[in-house]
């Protein structure tokens, strides 16, 4: 099922972002973040679509968000999906819509407002450089990972170690799913997770596939409203699984990709 508010015809050379916005019981925060990133968004040199995708919310999450794209206008190039499959997941939500779009580059946003889309933009320009990925850190500045819970800098710390084992090198945030990469290239290797270490993935495939990260300093916001879809205990799996697959990609005895 999809609505979408945008010209007819959707082809590749005409967009060159692809920005996703996964969803699950968002009513109260889609609207705004879609507001946000209409302002962002506008007077830039670049062309961007935006793709909603639905994960079969309670709610009506999917009715806000068709409501804002339906009153956007035919120069704003949104769409509004919702997964055919009932709740597969964080990760496979994001597969889906960035399946379905069109641009060359493309990032996933959360719903809940937390990441700081003021620099899209930046991220953009990175890219156009020639990175394979630009990566919103926050550990560049102290103050930046002021937000973050105890738990997850606990967590985190010792999954950099992980990531200095498997790949060979020091990544300070691999972690935060605000990233840019380059869209088809990603689709090319192969997403598979359906949880919230689809990030790790992407970060991991593109350096062992010898692309460049630029880190760009942020700090991450805290939800406001409604309740964070991220459980701590039951993404330790998937974000090891990551790591077992890159060392064992890293050494060629099996392929990842």
């Amino acid at each position: 099922m999809a609505t979408t508010a945008a010209a007819s015809h959707r082809r590749e050379a005409d967009v060159d972002l692809t920005i996703v916005i996964p969803c699950l019981n968002e009513e109260d925060n889609v609207r705004l973040v879609l507001d946000e990133l209409r302002a962002v968004l506008a007077n830039r040199p670049f062309v961007s679509e935006i793709i909603v995708v639905d994960d079969f919310s309670d709610d009506r999450t999917f009715a806000v968000a068709e409501e804002w794209a339906n009153s956007a206008g035919p120069d704003f190039r949104i769409s509004v999906l919702k997964r055919p499959l009932h709740r597969r997941g964080y990760g496979a939500a994001v597969r889906y819509g960035v399946a379905y779009g069109v641009g060359r580059y493309a990032i996933f946003v959360s719903a809940d407002g937390v990441d700081p889309i003021n620099l899209i933009p930046t991220m953009y320009e990175k890219m156009e450089e020639g990175f394979a990925i630009a990566q919103c850190s926050r550990y560049l500045r102290p103050s930046d990972s002021a937000s973050i819970p105890f738990k997850y800098k606990f967590f985190q710390f010792f999954f950099r170690i992980g990531v200095r084992i498997a790949l060979g090198k020091t990544i300070v945030d691999s972690t935060y799913a605000f990233k840019m990469f380059r869209r088809r290239e990603m689709l090319g290797v192969g997403l598979t997770q359906n949880r919230f270490n689809i990030s790790p993935e992407i970060m991991f495939k593109s350096i062992l596939g010898g692309g460049r990260v630029e880190y760009i300093a942020g700090a991450q916001g805290t939800r406001q409203r409604g309740r964070s879809k991220f459980v701590f205990h039951k993404e330790g799996i998937g974000f090891g699984y990551c790591l077992v697959r890159a060392l064992l990609h890293r050494h060629k005895l099996i392929y990842w990709f």
